[in-house]
């Protein structure tokens, strides 16, 4: 459910006593997002838990540690620096179909505010906070806020999925795949099959947006025609609503705003594959790029599972799962080990430090990303 930004506040109603404090609505929140905080750290003990007791080390060995090349710290932070920037600008382009005079400073800041949402909210709730925090401004409404971001999650799902079905058939995994790694028993074999199925539901979902979009008038009038039955008020509302969801995918037919956005993310994913790769070499692990793409991807898939705050025990058994397709065990352990704690430790500080650079640039500029001077 989307929450207006007049719900944050309420005022007293006229029960309520004249001195009466104003109700906040975030007490109210709170307690609804209690049950989902507590789920999401239920998850991730649990699954702490299972790899804990699966031999698979959150903490490498010390000793792995002597393992990694003194280029791969700082070549990946280096790369993730420039994923994060594509990741967050090629917004943009799917806004500026909407509204043109928006500020690119003002939306990567609240881009990157809102990947840090998405990072360390439980259940992947951040999700509602880029399309919150620029309804804010009152030139693009939540709705058409929540468009572009549904577009770009099925956008960026569409190609990690292709660049991983590519990748595994090209790959050479181990024969057989291992059943289990430590005492656990990995799914490994079932990677393929989990892959083409989020493959396909990827696949639908775009092709369901984009008739969505081009069909959009049968969309309003059915949307009438079945509430308006029941309520002509509520029917307005809906089909307003319906014309606010299309109207966050007019980047769709445009060259310049679809293409650039496409640019974009096939250059983030191909950084990210190239990231992946490099530190899994840096870590001692005899990696190809094949081997980079389809950790990567698999690791993608796993982070999309609702989890814990920080994608906390889901990071973890989703890289070694990818892993077990390619290493064997004593490498697993140490090598994969050590890259799944290095690059998950980068991911947690970097993004830390992205939201607060974020939330600095929405300070510091105003909703035009005019730079606010302080009064003489």
């Amino acid at each position: 459910m989307w929450y207006s930004p007049r719900a944050l506040t309420s005022e007293p109603t006229p029960l309520d006593p004249p001195d009466a404090p104003p109700k906040l609505a975030w007490q109210g929140r709170a307690r609804s997002l209690a049950p989902k905080l507590a789920a999401s750290l239920l998850i991730a003990f649990g699954i702490f838990w299972v790899l804990r007791w699966g031999g698979l080390p959150m903490f490498p060995p010390w000793s792995a540690f002597r393992l990694l090349s003194w280029w791969a710290l700082p070549g990946y932070v280096i790369l993730y620096v420039f994923i994060t920037f594509l990741r967050t600008y090629r917004w943009i382009y799917l806004l500026e179909p909407i509204q043109r005079e928006l500020s690119p400073r003002r939306v990567f800041g609240i881009g990157l505010v809102g990947f840090g949402a998405i990072m360390f909210a439980p259940m992947r709730m951040g999700e509602v906070v880029r399309p919150w925090l620029l309804a804010q401004d009152g030139r693009v409404s939540l709705v058409e806020g929540a468009s572009t971001v549904v577009a770009e999650r099925i956008i960026d799902g569409l190609t990690l999925t292709l660049l991983l079905m590519v990748s595994l058939s090209l790959a050479t995994p181990l024969s057989p795949l291992p059943e289990r790694v430590g005492k656990l028993p990995l799914p490994v074999a079932a990677v393929p099959a989990a892959a083409s199925g989020a493959l396909l539901v990827f696949a639908a979902a775009f092709l369901a947006m984009a008739l969505f979009y081009f069909w959009r008038d049968a969309a309003r009038r059915a949307v009438h025609a079945v509430v308006g039955v029941f309520s002509q008020r509520l029917a307005h509302w809906l089909t307003m609503q319906v014309e606010r969801l299309a109207d966050g995918l007019r980047f769709l037919p445009s060259g310049r705003h679809g293409g650039a956005f496409l640019r974009d993310t096939l250059m983030y994913w191909a950084l990210s594959a190239l990231s992946t790769t490099l530190l899994l070499r840096g870590c001692g692990a005899p990696a190809g790029l094949l081997e980079g793409c389809v950790t990567m991807g698999i690791m993608g898939i796993g982070t999309l599972i609702p989890g814990g705050p920080g994608f906390f025990g889901t990071y973890q058994l989703a890289a070694y799962c990818a892993l077990a397709m390619f290493f064997p065990e004593p490498m697993i352990l140490s090598s994969g080990a050590l890259f799944t704690f290095v690059s998950y430790m980068v991911h947690v500080v970097m993004t830390a430090l992205s939201c607060l650079l974020g939330a600095w640039l929405m300070a510091s500029a105003d909703r035009t990303g005019t730079l606010r001077r302080a009064p003489s």
